[in-house]
């Protein structure tokens, strides 16, 4: 009886936890502006693939939601790849998401930490960088590796941060070099809609120093395993309880959107933290 009873706990806890790591949900935000950006901007925020089929269907769904979501453009926040997995050269899961969102869409690419150690370790990954990088330009999408572009009706300029790598370093704390945002693009622009992708949302005070209108982050998962009510337990860095897991922060009158990220790699588990497609509004103020 003891054995039977056991045995169903443990069926329970593992449908359990397949339901919660299993699919995805919408997050929406609206953000106000006083810059005149004229009428309302829309775009979707994909983070952390890692070469996953998120709907089991090569994405479809997910595409398809995109799509549906009727934004001016998408910006991926970084780790769209898993670098210690083999990609399936252009036909892997990564590369046919990005090859048939961009057939859509306008895509801005901006690298995290995976895309970052094909770039900085070219002997454990020879070639990869190279590869990724003239396969995005090639479709078209805005690769942003320490530079900008701006969407095509100027509004809004989009920055692409390569956090550097010592910085994703575990159990270790750091900080950024002093003055690195300055030094990497120069001034803020002062008449555009600032956007800044930088995967590693811990250093949210150095970015708000530099003076974005918006941070876009992701990297930490959400937390992996989150509890209601207190947030995410642990991030990629091996710290409890990490500050900013996953939603909106705000300091200094700059907003940083965290994402929960889209899909997984090593351990596929999410406890009350569901994998996440992110769109978001920046709307003008009314001037009445």
């Amino acid at each position: 009886m003891i054995y039977a009873a056991a045995a169903v706990l443990v069926i329970l806890l593992i449908v359990f936890v397949y339901v919660q790591s299993s699919g995805y949900t919408i997050v929406e935000y609206s953000i106000t502006t006083d810059k005149d950006i004229g009428s309302p901007v829309r775009f979707v925020m994909i983070s952390d693939l890692h070469d996953t089929d998120v709907t089991h269907d090569h994405n479809k769904e997910l595409l398809d939601k995109i799509s549906e979501s009727e934004c001016d453009f998408v910006i991926l926040a970084g780790d769209m790849i898993t670098s210690y997995m083999e990609p399936k050269s252009k036909s892997g899961t990564a590369y046919d998401f990005l090859k048939r969102l961009s057939e859509d869409h306008k895509v801005y690419y901006g690298l995290g930490n995976h895309e970052q150690r094909y770039m900085e370790e070219p002997d454990r990954f020879p070639h990869k960088f190279e590869e990724l990088s003239s396969f995005v330009t090639g479709l078209g999408i805005e690769f942003l590796s320490n530079t900008y572009a701006d969407t095509d009706d100027g509004r809004v300029r989009i920055y692409g941060f390569n956090v550097p790598i010592e910085n994703y370093r575990r159990a270790v704390d750091s900080t950024l070099p002093h003055g690195i945002l300055d030094k990497t693009f120069g001034s803020i622009s002062g008449d555009r809609y600032n956007i800044l992708i930088a995967h590693d949302p811990v250093y949210f005070e150095e970015y708000a120093s530099y003076h974005p209108d918006l941070v876009l982050s992701g990297h930490l998962h959400g937390g992996i395993v989150a509890i209601p009510g207190i947030g995410g337990v642990i991030s990629p860095q091996l710290k409890f309880f990490p500050k900013y897991d996953a939603g909106l922060f705000q300091k200094d009158g700059v907003t940083m959107i965290v994402s929960r990220g889209i899909g997984w790699h090593s351990i596929p588990i999410r406890i009350f933290n569901k994998a996440e497609m992110v769109i978001v509004n920046i709307c003008p103020k009314s001037k009445g």
